[in-house]
């Protein structure tokens, strides 16, 4: 990011977490503890902040109250609310076409369940590319990993259904959109919500359509202990176990 650059970071944290039950119940997935009293959310805008970004949207849409609730006290960050009143009957790409339709300047779009080090956020800002994925390598993948294909340092392919023996990367779920790339996914987007099956994908399916059409997707490439996913009870129980040489990592860095 250069300096003087108006930069926003968009937290998608609409969703309702299910496979988190029953700590999900009557909490939204981005309030659950990491340790030592910090939640997900807290994590991110202490990390957001940093690296020197003050403009923050969060989309909520479960217990939305309780988020709002949370940040409301937080007097160093411009923290706006965009409630997704959809969010029971949608995935992601909904969530980020709301709040991407009402960003005028480049922002980062993170997953409301990342946990990352403040160097990977980052690193990120200096790339200048119009689009930029954060993704990492690791020597095995799982079915439920978004995974990516890349060709040097570009993204060729992106999905959770790519086979796992072609996959030589994970999307992390932050990405930058600047200039003209900012503009390019707001037209996709804005294209895919109209479609029935918009409802029911990931964002990163508008990524694989801008891609198709020959725009390119750089990446940015972290380690994988410099991020978590809260998707599981384990990945939880992981970040809580390990909280001194893992979790306190994260959060205190």
């Amino acid at each position: 990011m250069k300096k003087g650059e108006k930069m926003r970071v968009i937290i998608l944290a609409a969703g309702k977490g299910e496979r988190l039950y029953p700590m999900t119940k009557n909490t939204p997935k981005s309030l659950l503890e990491l340790g030592g009293g910090t939640t997900v959310l807290e994590s991110q805008l202490e990390n957001i902040e940093k690296v020197g970004i003050k403009d923050v949207t969060i989309v909520t849409g479960y217990k939305t109250e309780q988020i709002e609730a949370k940040v409301k006290d937080i007097s160093s960050l411009d923290i706006t609310i965009c409630y997704n009143p959809f969010f029971a009957t949608s995935n992601n790409l909904i969530s980020a076409w709301m709040a991407i339709r009402e960003t005028s300047e480049n922002f980062v779009l993170v997953n409301g369940d990342d946990v990352f080090k403040p160097h990977v956020l980052e690193g990120l800002l200096q790339s200048n590319h119009d689009i930029t994925m954060v993704i990492d390598r690791k020597e095995n993948y799982d079915p439920d990993d978004m995974k990516v294909v890349t060709d040097g340092e570009l993204v060729l392919k992106v999905s959770k259904e790519i086979p796992l023996e072609e996959a030589n990367g994970e999307s992390i779920g932050m990405m930058q959109f600047k200039r003209k790339g900012r503009l390019i996914i707001s037209e996709t987007l804005e294209r895919m919500v109209r479609q029935e099956e918009g409802k029911k994908i990931f964002y990163l399916a508008a990524l694989q359509r801008i891609m198709d059409k020959g725009y390119p997707v750089h990446t940015y490439e972290c380690s994988p202990d410099d991020w978590a996913e809260i998707d599981f009870h384990s990945d939880l129980s992981f970040i809580r176990e390990h909280i001194n040489k893992y979790a306190s990592e994260i959060v205190n860095a």
